[in-house]
């Protein structure tokens, strides 16, 4: 299971967009209970680990982070 799969499954809110040669903004949480964390980052493969990292940091007794957890992370 990937990463955004496991924090959709967990109710942990993100998003991601992106504007042609200005790279991907990643944000972790939502407009209407407010955003954890956010960047930016200029290719798609950065994506995912930030996303896990910034939810392991914000969220970690979620059930994303025993999910992790159990996969040795």
């Amino acid at each position: 299971m990937n990463v955004m799969q496991a924090l959709y499954d967990s109710e942990i809110n993100f998003s991601v967009s992106t504007f042609w040669d200005d790279g991907f903004e990643i944000k972790l949480g939502d407009a209407m209970n407010g955003y954890r964390a956010e960047t930016k980052v200029r290719t798609w493969a950065e994506v995912e680990p930030w996303l896990k990292a910034a939810a392991l940091e914000h969220f970690p007794e979620s059930g994303f982070a025993r999910r992790m957890a159990l996969r040795g992370r």
